[in-house]
């Protein structure tokens, strides 16, 4: 797959370089570039790649549909079970 090579807005690192199996937090926003809700979501890498290839890409941000726009903001960690 031929993944972009933009740039995040918010976690700063390029669109190819998002871990496929780790779990991404995104704020929702609309195409002015304002939040659609509080809560953010979470998707993985790979489906965040795949959203960018499809969809394409904006502000820094990956497009969703039309109307709405991921903006990825950290990645979650993962919670070590002994």
């Amino acid at each position: 797959m031929a993944v972009s090579n933009k740039i995040l807005k918010t976690l700063g690192i390029e669109v190819k370089d998002l871990k496929d199996d780790a779990i991404y937090r995104c704020s929702v926003k609309d195409k002015k570039g304002e939040k659609t809700r509080e809560e953010l979501i979470e998707i993985t890498g790979i489906e965040l790649k795949t959203l960018a290839e499809m969809q394409g890409y904006k502000k820094g941000m990956i497009r969703y549909n039309k109307n709405l726009y991921y903006d990825v903001v950290e990645e979650k960690e993962k919670l070590l079970v002994h």
